[in-house]
């Protein structure tokens, strides 16, 4: 029997492991795991494990009794409308 002829394959050209690529090899390693743990922190600090009721702020202004308001002065009523529209966005012009 004959035999085949042997094709010549092309080998990918051996690289040496050195000093230098065992180095920049643990220097990749510690960002990759440094990231890591930076996001981890970031996911803690951010809120997954802490409790989801926070006190929110009071947008609107405590309400006044009747007769607190019938005592108010007018330029003091003027005073708390116009804060209230300021604090909640409404136009007193556009409503009507």
């Amino acid at each position: 029997m004959a035999k085949a002829p042997e094709e010549k394959t092309s080998k990918a050209p051996e690289e040496k492991i050195t000093t230098d690529t065992i180095i920049l090899l643990l220097i990749r390693i510690t960002f990759i795991i440094f990231d890591s743990l930076k996001r981890l922190v970031s996911l803690l600090n951010a809120g997954v494990t802490k409790d989801t009721q926070t006190d929110e702020k009071q947008i609107v202004p405590a309400k006044e009794s009747n007769d607190k308001l019938k005592g108010l002065l007018k330029k003091e009523l003027v005073d708390l409308v116009i804060a209230y529209e300021k604090e909640t966005g409404i136009d007193h012009q556009s409503v009507k």
